[in-house]
């Protein structure tokens, strides 16, 4: 009797666990509508996926554009040690995807803020010297809440590309300036998105950081597939907008960020916002050796040039007073 007690199957503890399953399938959806965090990492989830197929479908275009059998032109699979040994038509998905994502994201973030401009403004609780400075800095409120409408997905969209542009990096690009500079976003970004606040402060430094993405996209491809040209027409154009946003236009607003987080009385800004701020304060830092490299560049890459059209001019001149 006890044997056959022992062997009876457990019909009543699998329709208890049965039972409890349905329920918590039932409850799934209402728990997720509530659930802030959860709908975020979907997003971000989403977007990734969404930036891996516009990858992918760039890529297998440009099989269908530019065989590997076809000969003759610019060899797109042949490892560029510019680009750590990929080939120029995995760079040239890769930023595809960049350029999608750029203007999105800069449409997106310009949007939001204007949106919730009247939000955003701060000139209340500010010290009296630093309410003197309304004048030079827009004095935004970097702590606004992140339930306004449109901030979480807007964090979500950029946190999806650089999460699926961090895998193409590690497998195909391992620089280690781009490594670092993925990493860095997703670390700062990540707990902004799961906190309260701070989405303001992510926004507008995207939407400064995406203004000349486009034109960076396209001035660095036309360089490497050989187009002089328009190499040259892009060059000071990219330059000059580059030079605003990061050398003039991002100091600024990290100024400003500064007097929004520390500079209130009787206020301190919450973890997440201290630590993206001294993410971006150290990005900043290194985009303004970069800029201070692509301007040395720019210069060099021009007078050099005008040295090479020189001497074609003097002959030309040289052979027309000999008639």
């Amino acid at each position: 009797m006890a044997y056959e007690s022992r062997c009876k199957p457990p019909t009543a503890g699998m329709a208890l666990r049965t039972t409890h399953l349905s329920i918590t399938l039932e409850r799934l959806p209402a728990w997720f509508q509530s659930n802030d965090r959860a709908q975020s990492l979907l997003r971000i989830g989403a977007w990734a996926g969404a930036y891996f197929v516009v990858h992918r479908a760039t890529y297998a275009l440009s099989l269908i554009a530019a065989p590997k059998s076809k000969p003759g032109g610019v060899d797109l699979d042949c490892p560029r040690p510019q680009y750590v040994g990929c080939s120029l038509r995995k760079v040239t998905a890769a930023r595809a995807a960049s350029f999608v994502h750029a203007v999105g994201s800069f449409a997106w973030n310009a949007k939001l803020m204007r949106r919730h401009l009247a939000v955003l403004r701060d000139v209340a609780n500010r010290r009296p010297i630093i309410t003197l400075l309304g004048r030079s800095l827009p004095l935004l409120a970097y702590d606004a809440s992140n339930d306004l409408g449109g901030a979480r997905a807007a964090l979500c969209h950029s946190l999806g590309y650089f999460l699926q542009e961090l895998a193409h990096v590690l497998c195909h690009e391992p620089d280690p300036v781009f490594v670092a500079h993925h990493v860095a976003y997703l670390a700062a970004t990540l707990p902004i998105v799961v906190s309260e606040r701070g989405w303001a402060l992510v926004s507008l430094g995207t939407l400064l950081a995406e203004a000349t993405n486009p034109l960076q996209l396209c001035w660095e491809l036309a360089r490497a597939y050989g187009c002089e040209e328009v190499y040259d027409a892009l060059s000071p154009p990219f330059t000059f907008g580059f030079a605003l946003c990061r050398g003039v236009l991002m100091p600024l607003a990290m100024g400003d960020m500064a007097l929004s987080l520390f500079g209130r009385a009787g206020a301190r800004a919450p973890p997440a916002m201290r630590f993206a701020y001294g993410v971006f304060f150290v990005g900043i830092g290194a985009s303004g050796v970069w800029l201070a490299q692509l301007v040395r560049g720019f210069r060099r890459y021009r007078r050099k040039k005008r040295l090479v059209g020189r001497p074609a001019r003097t002959r030309d001149r040289r052979d027309s007073n000999c008639i």
